[in-house]
């Protein structure tokens, strides 16, 4: 499909007049590689590319604004809902019309979302095209004139964020039933796992993340005594060999295949460092996959992976305190040695 045809298909009807005019900068450009492309018609593409570029930036500042105004509304109605002294129905029967309110935001930052994208695309498209059929090379200057208008690093992950944690509240009747949990409470060391991945094209995660949250809240990492806004993000990084013996043996699934990984969520900035080790069994062996982990704080991962680290403070602390079981605690030890002879043996990196 030519990529006019999916601008035209792309297009939000009630926003129709904002989107780039591809097809008016590409006859321009056309016309006047025909006649003789010229230093004046060059200063004349990119006047025009300029004023294309400023509305879209515009359109989409002003977008993101009102959503975020929009949504500040749904919560201070849902605050005045929840404290009147009305019946369970009649707060029911207005939470309801907060929810349609908040289903027309969902939309529009879909839209929004696409909107960026598709326009973003187009002007790569088209500034490709001049620095092919023109005497003169753009992209390079065009990239300074973009990164200055930067409406393509729009992040939604805030508004995806207020509205998950906006739906929740209205679903239970006004309640914000996450608030002041952390998410990383009443997790064990161990869990048995079964796990199903589906791959998603990158242009549908956007619709998919707004589907979900829907009917899953958005767990939220805050770090501790941050000020930031939350930030829903797990980074991993995993070990393995110059032989790749760990990815072959989780692509393969070969019994007690094992995978080897720190992880941290939320900001850059956590302390808290999880040492996580993913154990793959057979179904005829009668034993689940399971994941274990142990957190290290993150000033002590390096010396914790050089051997010069190990959690028996840790371990003691915690018995002290009775936090643990005397099982749990000997897991853990044993699962630190464990994967500490793992790097070493099979000579992991990350």
């Amino acid at each position: 499909m030519k990529f006019g045809q999916q601008l035209r298909e792309a297009l939000f009807p009630d926003w129709k007049f904002y989107y780039v005019d591809y097809p008016g900068l590409k006859r321009f450009l056309y016309e006047h590689v025909g006649k003789g492309y010229t230093a004046d018609d060059e200063a004349e593409f990119v006047k025009l590319l300029d004023g294309e570029l400023d509305k879209i930036n515009d359109f989409q500042q002003t977008k993101s604004g009102e959503m975020n105004r929009r949504i500040e509304y749904c919560e201070k109605q849902v605050a005045l809902i929840t404290a009147n002294k009305a019946t369970d129905n009649a707060k029911r029967a207005q939470l309801n019309i907060i929810e349609r309110e908040i289903d027309t935001v969902i939309s529009e930052v879909y839209e929004l979302a696409k909107f960026t994208r598709i326009n973003f695309t187009a002007f790569i498209k088209i500034v490709k095209k001049h620095d092919k059929n023109a005497p003169f090379i753009l992209k390079h200057v065009f990239n300074q004139h973009l990164n200055s208008r930067p409406f393509f690093k729009e992040n939604f992950d805030e508004l995806l964020l207020e509205l998950s944690r906006l739906y929740n509240i209205v679903r239970n009747g006004g309640v914000d039933t996450d608030q002041g949990k952390d998410p990383q409470s009443g997790n064990g060391q161990n869990f048995v796992r079964q796990t199903t991945k589906y791959w998603v094209h990158p242009e549908n995660v956007m619709e998919l993340k707004l589907y979900i949250l829907k009917y899953l809240p958005v767990l939220i990492y805050r770090t501790k005594g941050s000020d930031k806004p939350p930030n829903p993000a797990i980074t991993s990084i995993y070990f393995d060999n110059e032989n790749l013996d760990l990815y072959e043996g989780r692509i393969e699934k070969s019994e007690g295949a094992e995978a080897i990984r720190l992880r941290w969520y939320g900001d850059m900035d956590n302390n808290d460092i999880f040492i996580e080790r993913k154990t793959h069994h057979e179904d005829w062996t009668g034993e689940k996959s399971v994941k274990e982990r142990f957190s290290v704080k993150e000033k002590n991962v390096n010396d914790y992976l050089a051997g010069s680290f190990t959690l028996d403070s840790k371990i003691e602390r915690l018995r002290e305190e009775g936090k643990k079981s005397e099982q749990d605690l000997n897991d853990m030890d044993a699962l630190s040695k464990e994967v500490l002879n793992s790097v070493r043996t099979k000579r992991l990196v990350p």
